[in-house]
């Protein structure tokens, strides 16, 4: 009976069909020793199909085999699988089970038993953030109780049992307009309602300014930091999203009337980007515009010029909104960056490292496990001291 129910979980894997509920009966299934068999043919049969495009670059191929060298038992006479069952068998013990992988690009992965592990340990981020109102009072929401908080004007602020801030305006014709700020410091982030319907996330280190009741011609709100939006359609009232700018940044102003992006503008990196999950939306930078469609991304370098990636990987732009963090190639120093923000930790580097590494990790476990991670990826090691990590470069 359950080797049935794996064959119909695996074909609906396939077809891209599984709902959360599934993938975690799969990733059970998948798990049991008695499932080997089922799985096995399930590769042969449908994973190894001239269709079936398997990953193909060497690092992965290294990383793959590493993986299961340690993790999977190939009892003989059974023949040793073939790369992409590698690859198909990676695939399910990982991917579906949400849990975490990772490799670098430069050489393989390292072997188990690492040294140097860290001694000390940080707890994720969690939600949270600080509301200030209008007369210039803060309240810390990570602390406060859930119900009504304030009222601003005739807007009444109440934070729900989730977290998430909502606001909902009476009489908006003659409603007084007052601003909001609603901040999440380093390892905090939070959702908000805001009273037209429109919901924003806000990812760590980020702000959010806002008008309590939108008023006019338009809907304006300023960001900095990391946002997601998903605005409620309005044609006689146009969304508008303005970034706060930086010493590096020219501020980006975007236009939408009902869509679904991401906003990534934080202060101290060198650029800032728009990625449209759905709708369209119209950047504007000084003098430079463009418009973008679903599955889009618009870049503004330090100059403000403005660059289209049009095929984007939009599943890594949103990685924070679903709890992972997510690498594809990208430099250890971007990853640490995003660290810092979510662990809310120092980081110093006592030296260069040139490798970039690709994989998945929950933003839900401590930061002593992310680091294991990438040490066992090789290249790199770590010292952590209460709340400052070394990243030390080494040789395999």
């Amino acid at each position: 009976m359950e080797h049935q129910e794996l064959e119909i979980l695996l074909n609906k894997y396939i077809a891209g069909e599984l709902t959360p509920a599934e993938r975690a009966r799969l990733a059970e299934l998948a798990g049991q020793p008695q499932q080997e068999a089922a799985l096995e043919e399930f590769v042969r049969r449908v994973m190894t199909a001239e269709t079936y495009a398997g990953p193909d670059e060497p690092h992965v191929k290294e990383a793959i085999l590493a993986y299961l060298d340690k993790k999977m038992v190939v009892h003989a006479p059974t023949r040793r699988l073939s790369f992409l069952q590698y690859a198909a068998a990676a695939a399910v013990v990982l991917l579906l089970a949400g849990g975490a992988w990772l490799w670098r690009s430069t050489k393989p992965a390292a072997p188990a038993g690492l040294a140097g592990q860290p001694t000390h340990d940080v707890a994720p981020g969690h939600e949270g953030a600080v509301l200030t109102l209008a007369d210039g009072k803060q309240i810390v929401l990570d602390s406060s109780r859930n119900g009504s908080l304030a009222r601003q004007g005739k807007t009444s602020v109440t934070k729900l049992s989730a977290g998430e801030l909502t606001y909902k305006a009476e009489n908006t014709a003659t409603a007084e307009v007052m601003y909001n700020t609603l901040t999440t410091p380093r390892g905090r982030r939070t959702s908000v309602l805001l009273s037209d319907g429109t919901r924003v996330w806000l990812n760590a280190a980020s702000f959010i300014r806002f008008p309590t009741v939108f008023t006019g011609k338009n809907r304006t709100v300023e960001v900095s930091g990391e946002a997601y939006f998903e605005v409620a359609k309005d044609a006689a009232m146009p969304f508008i999203v303005k970034t706060a700018g930086s010493v590096s940044q020219r501020p980006l102003e975007i236009q939408v009337l009902g869509t679904s992006f991401n906003i990534t503008a934080y202060g101290d990196e060198n650029e800032m980007s728009t990625t449209l999950v759905e709708g369209s939306v119209k950047v504007i930078s000084g003098s430079d515009a463009s418009l973008i469609h679903p599955g889009e991304q618009l870049v503004a370098k330090d100059n403000g010029r403005l660059q289209l990636n049009p095929r984007v990987d939009v599943q890594k732009a949103l990685a924070w909104k679903e709890g992972i963090f997510l690498f594809r190639g990208d430099e250890l120093t971007a990853i640490m960056k995003q660290l810092s923000r979510w662990y809310d930790i120092e980081v110093h580097f006592d030296g260069t490292v040139n490798d970039h590494y690709t994989g998945r990790i929950s933003r839900q476990v401590n930061i002593s496990q992310v680091l294991k991670m990438l040490q066992a990826a090789g290249g790199v090691s770590f010292s952590v001291q209460n709340k400052e990590v070394s990243v030390l470069p080494k040789t395999i």
